[in-house]
C-alpha cells in the first residue's frame, strides 16, 4: 500500500503539476505494474486472512500456521498479484505532443483490437480484484458467522456468563460483517469507474480516478480501528504490547 500511495502522488504531481511526464520510459511501466501490484496484494491478503480465520475457528484443535508457511503465502500472494498486474504494466507507452512545448505523457496502448483487448482486461481485472474475492470472504465469513451463532457453551452457565455469550457473539458477527461491507463499499467505486471507462460508458477524469483509488486502498487502514473497537483480545494484545514497550523504554535503576 505504501509502494501504491507513493506512485498516486508521484502520478499526481507529473499530472496535475508539470502536466508531463518526466520520470521516463522504464518508470512509465514501472508505476502502472506498482499501483496494479499493490492493490492486488491488498485484496488477496484480505482473502488470505479470511481464510485463515476460517481455518482457525472452524479447526481450533489443528496448529497454527507456521511462520516458515506464512512466507511461503506471502510470496505466493506477491507471485499472483505481480502476474495480475504485468499485462497492464507491458502496455505503456510514452506520447509526444507540441503544443508551444514538448508534452510527454504516459499512457496504456493495448495490440488491436485494442478497444476490446482494454475491455476484457478490465473485465477480468474487476472479477479478480473484486467478485473472486468478496466471494471468497463474504463465504467465509458467512460459515464462520453461522458458526459463532449457533455455538453454544459447554456446562452449566449463570445468567451473567449467558449474557456476556452473547454478547460476545454479536460483537464478533458485528465485526466480521463490517470487514466485508468495508471492503465492498471500498473498493466498489474505483472498480466500478474502470469497467465503465474501457467500455466507453463514460469519460476519463483523473480527479474522480484518483478519489477512488485513494478511497479503495484505504480500506485497509479501518480494519485495525474495528479490531480494537469490536475485539477484545485485539484490545489486550494491543496493551500487552505497549505496557512492553513502556518497560523497554523506561531507564532502569543503576
Amino acid at each position: 500500500m505504501h509502494a501504491n500511495g507513493l506512485m498516486l502522488t508521484l502520478t499526481l504531481q507529473v499530472r496535475f503539476v508539470h502536466s508531463t511526464w518526466v520520470f521516463g520510459r522504464v518508470m512509465c511501466h514501472v508505476s502502472r505494474f506498482a499501483q496494479y501490484c499493490s492493490v492486488h496484494v491488498s485484496a488477496l491478503t484480505l482473502v488470505a486472512i479470511a481464510v485463515d480465520r476460517h481455518q482457525l475457528i472452524m479447526h481450533p484443535l489443528k496448529q497454527r500456521m507456521s511462520r516458515e508457511r506464512g512466507l511461503v503465502w506471502i510470496a505466493v500472494i506477491w507471485a499472483m498479484a505481480s502476474c495480475f498486474s504485468l499485462p497492464h504494466a507491458i502496455y505503456q507507452q510514452l506520447l509526444r505532443f507540441e503544443y508551444g512545448e514538448v508534452r510527454v505523457i504516459c499512457l496504456p496502448s493495448f495490440p488491436a483490437p485494442s478497444d476490446l483487448f482494454w475491455k476484457y482486461l478490465d473485465l477480468a481485472t474487476f472479477f479478480l480484484l473484486y467478485v473472486l474475492p468478496l466471494t471468497i470472504i463474504s463465504v467465509a465469513y458467512i460459515i464462520l458467522i453461522k458458526k459463532v451463532w449457533l455455538h453454544n457453551t459447554i456446562g452449566d452457565v449463570t445468567v451473567a456468563q449467558s449474557a456476556a455469550h452473547r454478547r460476545r457473539k454479536r460483537m464478533t458477527i458485528k465485526m466480521l460483517v463490517l470487514v466485508v461491507a468495508i471492503f465492498a463499499i471500498c473498493w466498489f467505486p474505483l472498480n466500478c469507474y474502470v469497467v465503465l471507462l474501457s467500455s466507453k460508458v463514460i469519460q476519463a477524469n483523473n480527479a474522480v480516478y484518483f478519489s477512488f483509488h485513494w478511497f479503495a486502498t484505504s480500506s485497509t487502514c479501518y480494519n485495525p480501528f474495528i479490531y480494537c473497537w469490536l475485539n477484545h483480545s485485539f484490545r489486550a494484545e494491543l496493551k500487552a504490547l505497549n505496557f512492553r514497550n513502556r518497560s523497554k523504554a523506561a531507564p532502569h535503576p543503576s
